[in-house]
């Protein structure tokens, strides 16, 4: 199979791709850590609530 493109083209190419996938990466911790964030901030929220709003606890 013969390609039309010289080994500069490739390598621009190659670079490119490299690029995108590295931000495609970045995009994916960010989102798993703003969930994780997310998930964390609910649950603390939900746990003081209950904990300060409790019965037993001193006014």
């Amino acid at each position: 199979m013969k390609t039309d493109l010289n080994r500069e083209q490739m390598m621009m190419i190659v670079e490119r791709a490299r690029y995108e996938r590295s931000i495609a990466a970045g995009d994916a911790i960010a989102a798993g850590s703003r969930k994780a964030l997310y998930w964390l901030a609910k649950w603390t929220d939900k746990f003081l609530h209950a904990l300060l709003m409790s019965p037993t606890a001193r006014q």
